[in-house]
């Protein structure tokens, strides 16, 4: 059995991102907080990108031939990027679960398993030989130019659908940039891949640029650590860059008066301009609105409100919102329509807010206590 080489500088880079996308899949799979279906979707993704540069890892090492299975593993993954990346953008804006008709994105990637059938069939001593030369690849060449070109339209299509959609979603702030930042590295990634296939039939392809994929990949893993370390609520809902605001308070120079003298202002500014309609939100912005420091503002929202920034902002959402749904019919204003109304950037983190405060969904919630589109008709009437 041959002996693997020493590694280089970018098999090793390579070798250590592929690591860590494993390490953050398994704790995005885990995650308990947030959307756990799109943290799950996420997970997927990151593991995807890891498994295939581990794959690439023993090629560019000339150890693939030791682990002969390894071979192929990851070549049709492309067939599955697409529509994750799809369903983890549709459950962050409108917190849809993943039904039976969603896996029919999933069969161009079953179609090419099966045609690559008869490479993964075959037992460790068949695949050697092939690597050796002693023998050929089970697929004839026109196949497997047939899948190449079938990912990369695939991704393609994927990439544009996905684009599309955010774009048709209301400009919500972070939700949108954080949506169209995954895209556009994916979108990347389309990219490198595509220019690897153009330059190896180009005949253009030098050790060099065999490395563009993989970086791509790198990219991707850590725009997703990033986000994580500098904010982990990206993975709940929140925005991504949000300072996290203190909850004790030691060594204050805020007095009591001084105190009082900011909540009047805080709760005039809530309920005359109703500054938590915008949906980007933060307490700087807030503590610029009522020239003030960060500090103090988030110290009365802690001592006189009993909770932090973020639930208190979503605590006048939530309390907008079940006047709006109590006031008006599905007719007159989608669900949707109302969660974007009172400054919520996504449907599932409205939802998520609604029933943490009131036990009901906002559905569930206008059916109890809304108007009903017929016409006459009055809540607990039942009609």
């Amino acid at each position: 059995m041959p002996v693997c080489p020493d590694f280089d500088a970018w098999s090793m880079l390579f070798l250590v991102a592929a690591m860590q996308g494993l390490f953050i899949a398994l704790v995005l799979y885990r995650w308990s907080r947030g959307d756990r279906q799109a943290n799950r979707l996420l997970a997927v993704v990151m593991l995807l990108f890891a498994v295939t540069m581990i794959e690439y890892v023993l090629y560019w090492t000339h150890c693939l031939e030791r682990f002969p299975h390894m071979a192929e593993l990851s070549s049709q993954f492309p067939f599955l990027l697409g529509p994750l990346m799809w369903l983890y953008l549709r459950t962050i804006y409108t917190g849809n679960k993943i039904k039976f008709p969603d896996w029919f994105h999933f069969v161009p990637f079953f179609v090419a398993m099966l045609l690559l059938m008869p490479w993964y069939i075959l037992d460790a001593a068949g695949k050697q030989a092939i690597f050796k030369g002693e023998a050929r690849f089970p697929l004839e060449a026109s196949t497997v130019n047939l899948l190449i070109y079938s990912r990369i339209l695939h991704m393609l299509g994927y990439a544009a659908w996905n684009a599309v959609f955010i774009a048709r979603q209301p400009r919500v702030g972070i939700t949108t940039t954080w949506a169209r930042t995954l895209n556009g590295f994916y979108t990347g990634y389309l990219v490198a891949y595509t220019s690897y296939f153009v330059l190896y039939w180009t005949r253009l392809l030098n050790p060099q640029w065999d490395y563009q994929v993989s970086a791509a990949m790198t990219a991707f893993i850590y725009l997703i650590a990033y986000s994580g370390y500098v904010q982990p609520a990206v993975f709940e809902g929140y925005r991504w860059t949000e300072p996290g605001a203190p909850v004790k308070y030691r060594n204050s120079g805020l007095t009591p008066e001084a105190s009082r003298s900011l909540l009047q202002n805080l709760n005039l500014l809530m309920e005359q301009e109703k500054i938590y309609h915008d949906p980007d939100i933060s307490l700087e912005k807030l503590a610029l609105a009522l020239k003030a420091s960060k500090h103090h503002v988030s110290q009365v929202i802690n001592e006189h409100k009993g909770t932090s920034f973020f639930e208190y902002v979503n605590q006048l959402r939530v309390e907008e919102a079940r006047q709006l749904l109590a006031e008006t019919s599905r007719s007159d204003m989608h669900v949707i329509e109302v969660a974007y109304a009172v400054g919520f950037n996504n449907k599932a983190s409205f939802n998520a807010a609604f029933k943490r405060a009131t036990g009901m969904t906002p559905t569930e919630y206008r059916r109890s206590h809304g108007l009903s589109d017929l016409p006459g008709s009055q809540p607990g009437s039942g009609q």
